[in-house]
């Protein structure tokens, strides 16, 4: 006699139950891998990604000591901010250049003093010997115009000689041929005659002469003798060469002294300049980093020493690194949503602005808060531009630049 053996009725129901589950779960997950799939084929995923930004180094602009107010970290400022000040009192090499060059204008201003003293004493001088030329033409033109008028009235005496020994010429000469007188009377009277009309040329001649000497004397010019000058004339041709030296000199010394002055000028401002450099913030920024935290007594720096950094909050964007074989699918104007690792799952919205390949192999150019991680290889860092960020990432918190994000590029 056979056991038969009966199974409960709800022991079939679980099996069927249990069988519809694990059915409905395999078809879940054959969908959500369908979706991940087909969400992968239209989005790209960065690996990893931060918030980025520009970091400015403020530079020490002199060399001195650094006075610095009290800063921190996250501290916003102005464009324009006055944040310290660098003192040095003490430039010797600027020191002995104004001394050395105020040492030559002293002695180019004593050069100036004595070539205008010696100008001066020269040109009263050709002052005087002009007088006395004025003075020694005169009288020569009136030595030479009395000349004129004793030989202009020795010739109206001849003249008037000439007239009467021709008037006894010609009276001797009728009363021989009337048998008068003798030959000889009439012979007589005609050399006499013809002696005062010689007189007459002569003193024609000697006036004629003497007006041309005038003429001369009036110009200046001698002509009874060799051409001769006289001494106010040689002493006045040598003050006027003179003269024309000094002038040279004093242009020469006048530029000098305007190029040391000049050059004075320039050293005093540089020795201002030097002296105090107050340290103002160029650009409206957040505090990154106080280098050198200097207290009361301030700290001694070199020119070109770095002081603080700050971070531009203006120009803030996502970095993300993204594996390379998706390079064909991403390009520049691209957009892409930025998803913050903060808890909150926030989203912002941006576009890609660059694409740079092997972060890592190259050495990056752009001063950034971030630098990608040395090691990475085969990856592209892809820049986001933000369209803007949330109000809760002050300058207190860095903008958010170094926070973690994850950026994903939609793929159309």
């Amino acid at each position: 006699m056979s056991k038969v053996t009966d199974k409960p009725p709800d022991t079939d129901q679980r099996r069927r139950i249990f069988r519809l589950l694990r059915i409905g779960l395999g078809l879940t997950l054959i969908g959500l891998a369908a979706y991940l799939l087909w969400w992968r084929q239209r989005n790209v995923v960065s690996r990893v990604g931060y918030l980025n930004g520009t970091v400015i180094t403020l530079y020490a602009p002199i060399p001195g000591t650094l006075t610095l107010e009290p800063l921190h970290p996250g501290q916003p400022l102005r464009a324009g901010t006055a944040i310290g000040t660098i003192r040095n009192d003490r430039n010797p090499q600027l020191e002995t250049d104004r001394q050395n060059l105020e040492t030559r204008l002293s002695i180019a201003l004593a050069q100036q003093q004595g070539l205008q003293q010696k100008r001066n004493s020269r040109m009263a001088l050709i002052a005087q010997l002009d007088h006395d030329e004025q003075s020694q033409r005169t009288l020569e033109v009136r030595f030479t115009q009395e000349a004129v008028r004793r030989t202009l009235g020795e010739l109206r005496q001849a003249q008037e000689a000439l007239a009467l020994a021709r008037i006894t010429a010609d009276r001797y000469t009728r009363l021989l041929k009337a048998g008068a007188v003798a030959r000889q009377l009439a012979d007589e009277a005609l050399s006499r005659a013809q002696e005062a009309a010689k007189l007459v040329e002569s003193k024609q001649a000697e006036l004629r002469r003497q007006q041309t000497a005038l003429q001369a004397a009036r110009q200046g010019l001698q002509l009874d003798a060799s051409r001769t000058f006289s001494f106010p004339q040689i002493r006045l041709i040598d003050l006027h060469l003179e003269l024309v030296d000094i002038e040279a000199e004093l242009l020469n010394v006048s530029t000098t002294i305007t190029a040391l002055r000049r050059e004075i000028a320039n050293i005093k401002q540089q020795l201002s300049l030097q002296r105090v450099a107050p340290i103002k913030v160029p650009t409206t920024a957040v505090i990154w980093s106080v280098i050198h935290k200097t207290g009361n007594l301030g700290i001694p720096l070199a020119a070109g020493d770095p002081i603080i950094k700050m971070l531009d909050c203006r120009d803030v964007w996502a970095t993300a690194l993204v594996a390379e074989r998706e390079n064909s699918r991403l390009r520049v104007g691209q957009e892409a949503s930025v998803r913050l690792l903060d808890g909150s799952d926030r989203r912002l919205r941006g576009i890609v602005r660059a694409i740079r390949g092997g972060p890592g192999k190259v050495q990056v150019g752009e001063n950034v808060a971030v630098p990608p991680p040395d090691l990475v290889r085969n990856e592209l860092a892809v820049d986001v531009q933000l369209d803007e960020l949330p109000a809760d990432l002050s300058a207190a918190r860095f903008c958010g630049v170094g926070q973690s994000v994850e950026v994903i590029f939609s793929v159309f």
